[in-house]
């Protein structure tokens, strides 16, 4: 592996690492028993709450209003570099990570999902999206918090089933398919993902995987080994929105150079 990809990659698992316990430090706070809501440092509050009347009225604290500008920071850097909250901090992506690093490699390569059937579950984390932001509106927006896996963590040792039954079920599903999550059911995902979208129409030119075509022998490695399950060989840059720029492909690839990040020059 290339030093700079190397360097890269080991950044990744450093911020992954540091996120992953801050997140494991806040819960251990809250079980401690400090008043402490875990919805107020999410970036999806953005959605799940919205700018409802307790939160104009100054109901919330600050730290709900930094959670809100945290958000829209995420979204707003998804149009230049994509959707690397994803993949260097969200606690639960790296939570799945984990999970499935269990896995031989040989597992990985011969249990991929087609992706005719990819791009159908990856449609029902837009249907949560909209469901969500209908409860928000609504001011309902805590019948979907039940069910956050974070929250329901938060919420120990009392129990929180809906959340905990997500939890495990998305742990379990992990085990078995990649970012199970990430790909299919995560509301900030599609979020993400449609501010991509919004980039691309407003003539953003955001950082990319690019397959250097004159080095790559089309192996097809790649593909194998992406943990979103992306058609990495279709085209010279992966316009792919589910892209988390983990850089998996590009340290798998027997051909060194043949894949990097960058941006698209048109």
């Amino acid at each position: 592996m290339p030093n700079s990809l190397a360097k890269t990659q080991g950044f990744r698992l450093v911020i992954q690492l540091i996120f992953l316990g801050l997140s494991m430090m806040g819960l251990v706070l809250i079980w401690a028993g400090f008043s402490f809501a875990i919805h107020a440092v999410c970036p999806y509050a953005t959605v799940c709450f919205g700018l409802n009347k307790e939160v104009v009225l100054g109901y919330v604290n600050l730290m709900f209003w930094a959670s809100i500008l945290f958000g829209l920071v995420i979204l707003v850097f998804s149009m230049f570099y994509g959707r690397k909250f994803c993949g260097y901090i969200c606690p639960l992506g790296t939570w799945q990570e984990a999970i499935f690093a269990l896995r031989k490699a040989r597992y990985r390569r011969t249990h991929r999902v087609p992706y005719f059937y990819e791009r159908g579950l990856g449609r029902i984390k837009y249907i949560i999206l909209a469901l969500t932001a209908g409860l928000s509106l609504a001011g309902i927006g805590f019948s979907f918090i039940r069910l956050c896996p974070f929250y329901a963590l938060s919420m120990l040792p009392r129990l929180a089933i809906p959340g905990l039954s997500v939890l495990i079920i998305v742990s379990i599903g992990g085990f078995f398919t990649e970012r199970i999550w990430c790909r299919w059911l995560c509301p900030f995902a599609a979020l993400l993902n449609i501010f991509q979208s919004l980039g691309k129409q407003f003539g953003i030119k955001r950082s990319k995987i690019r397959r250097n075509l004159e080095r790559c022998v089309d192996c097809g490695v790649c593909m194998l080994y992406c943990p979103m399950n992306i058609n990495i060989a279709a085209e010279e840059y992966v316009q792919n929105t589910e892209c988390i720029h983990c850089l998996v492909c590009a340290s798998k690839c027997p051909k060194k150079g043949s894949l990097n990040c960058e941006k698209e020059n048109s």
